[in-house]
């Protein structure tokens, strides 16, 4: 649920329903701020079950900064793979091919900025 306010908003992001991240299967993101609601940046909650990820991927026009809540992953810039824990932040420079995958155990919670929305 989010709640407006006079120049901003507050919502509970845990509450915003997470669409499937296809094609890449049990991969849920949800979008609470982006283009499609006027935003200069989109910003999304992830998650992802063991052995997940999200493929390779490029975005001409835009960066992406990740910061991982919860589990172990590992980040795929360019050719280079780097693992990832909680309280680690991920950014890639517009047009630079990535990719995220959980490698622990329990599910992997991170967010998702993207500059200007994807």
């Amino acid at each position: 649920m989010k709640q407006t306010l006079d120049g901003g908003a507050v919502f509970d992001s845990k509450k915003i329903p997470g669409e499937e991240y296809l094609p890449n299967r049990g991969v849920f993101l949800s979008g609470m701020l982006g283009k499609g609601s006027g935003d200069a940046f989109g910003f999304y909650r992830g998650r992802m079950g063991p052995g997940c990820e999200i493929a390779r991927e490029i975005h001409p026009e835009t960066s992406e900064t990740v910061y991982i809540l919860a589990g172990d992953a590992a980040g795929l810039v360019g050719e280079k793979t780097v693992p990832l824990k909680a309280g680690d932040v991920l950014h890639v420079d517009k047009n630079v091919p990535h990719g995220l995958r959980n490698v622990g155990t329990t599910e992997l919670e991170f967010l998702v900025i993207g500059h200007p929305d994807f």
